[in-house]
C-alpha cells in the first residue's frame, strides 16, 4: 500500500484553515497545486481504514481503562445516510447531524482515540457500542475496566463487558431495577451502597450520592476508586474538541457514508500526529495548529512518513 496520498492528505488536514472538505483541503495546500477532485479521488480509494487499525494495534497499549461516548457532528443539509435532527442534550435542544459512536483508552493521564462507528438505521448505539469493544478485544486490550454514563449501562452492552473478562464503571438511571426494587425507593437516605443484581443477574456493587447512582461489577471497590474512575470517562470530551475543533470531524462536507468515514479517519490520524509533535516540541495541539496554518512551523515529510510507516 502506497502512503504517499495518505501522507499528502494528512498533511493537508493538518496544514489547512478549513480541514472539513476537500475544497478547503485544496486551498490550504495551495503550494503543491492538487486540485479539489484529487483529494476527493484519494478519499474514495484510500485504504486508510486499514492503515488506521495497523496503528492502534502496534501502540501496544496495555491496561488503563476504555472510554465510550458518542457526538453529534453537525450537518448543514440532509442527504446522507443517518444525518438528521437530533437531541442535544448538553443544550436540550435539536440539531441537524450524525451521530458518532466512539471508543477511547486512557490511562488516568492521557487519552487517544482508537475506533469509531456513525450511527445509522440498521443498528443501535449499544449495538455500536458492543461492535467497537469488540474490536478493542481482537487488538489484544486488556483493559481495568470500561467506563461509560448511564446512556451506555443496557444489559446488552454490560453483559459484553463482563462476557470479554472485563469490569465496568457507569452511572445508572434512577428507575433501574436492583434485586428487583427501583433504585429511587431502595433507601430514603441520599449515600448508601449496595451489592446487588440488575435485570439480567448482572452483579453490581451501586453507591448513591445525592440524586446520582453509580455502579462497578468490581465489588470490591470503594466509593473513592469508583469516583476517581468515573471522572476519568470525562476525559472523552477533551478527545471530542480536539477531534471536531482540529482534526476536521465538524462539519465534514461529504455526502457518501465511506467518504465520510475516510475523512473522519483521516481525523484520527491526525490527532495521533498532533500528540506526537505536542511531545517533540511541548506546545499545546490548538497552538500547533495555528503554527502550521500560519507556516510558523514547517511539518517535517520525513517524520510524517515515519509516523505512517508506523502503521503500515
Amino acid at each position: 500500500m502506497s502512503i504517499t496520498p495518505l501522507a499528502t492528505y494528512l498533511e493537508a488536514m493538518l496544514v489547512s484553515v478549513d480541514n472539513q472538505s476537500c475544497s478547503g483541503l485544496a486551498d490550504g495546500f495551495h503550494a503543491e497545486s492538487i486540485s479539489h477532485d484529487w483529494f476527493q479521488r484519494t478519499l474514495k480509494s484510500s485504504d486508510v481504514g486499514s492503515l488506521y487499525k495497523d496503528l492502534v494495534h502496534k501502540l501496544k497499549l496495555e491496561g488503563g481503562y476504555l472510554l465510550l461516548d458518542d457526538t453529534i457532528l453537525e450537518k448543514h443539509t440532509l442527504g446522507l445516510e443517518g444525518v438528521g435532527k437530533l437531541l442535544d442534550t448538553k443544550t436540550g435542544g435539536f440539531i441537524l447531524g450524525l451521530s458518532v459512536v466512539l471508543l477511547c483508552w486512557s490511562d488516568g493521564k492521557k487519552t487517544i482515540p482508537l475506533a469509531f462507528l456513525p450511527y445509522t438505521k440498521g443498528k443501535s448505539k449499544h449495538d455500536l457500542a458492543v461492535e467497537l469493544l469488540g474490536q478493542a478485544k481482537a487488538w489484544g486490550l486488556t483493559p481495568k475496566s470500561v467506563l461509560f454514563d448511564a446512556w451506555y449501562a443496557s444489559q446488552k452492552v454490560l453483559k459484553t463487558v463482563l462476557r470479554l473478562g472485563w469490569h465496568v464503571v457507569t452511572r445508572l438511571r434512577k428507575n433501574r431495577y436492583l434485586d428487583g426494587k427501583p433504585l429511587k425507593t431502595r433507601y430514603t437516605h441520599p449515600n448508601w451502597h449496595s451489592i446487588g443484581k440488575l435485570k439480567g443477574g448482572i452483579e453490581v456493587k451501586v453507591f448513591r450520592r445525592g440524586r446520582k447512582f453509580y455502579a462497578t461489577s468490581d465489588t470490591s471497590l470503594e466509593w473513592k476508586m469508583v469516583k476517581k474512575l468515573y471522572k476519568i470517562r470525562a476525559e472523552i470530551e477533551e478527545v471530542f474538541r480536539v477531534l471536531k475543533q482540529a482534526c476536521g470531524w465538524q462539519g465534514v462536507q461529504q455526502r457518501n457514508i465511506q467518504t465520510y468515514t475516510h475523512h473522519l479517519t483521516f481525523g484520527l490520524l491526525a490527532y495521533h500526529y498532533l500528540q506526537r509533535l505536542k511531545l517533540q516540541t511541548h506546545s499545546g495541539v490548538f497552538v500547533l495548529r495555528r503554527r502550521l496554518i500560519s507556516r510558523k512551523l514547517t511539518l517535517n515529510r520525513d517524520d510524517l512518513y515515519s509516523f505512517l510507516d508506523t502503521a503500515a
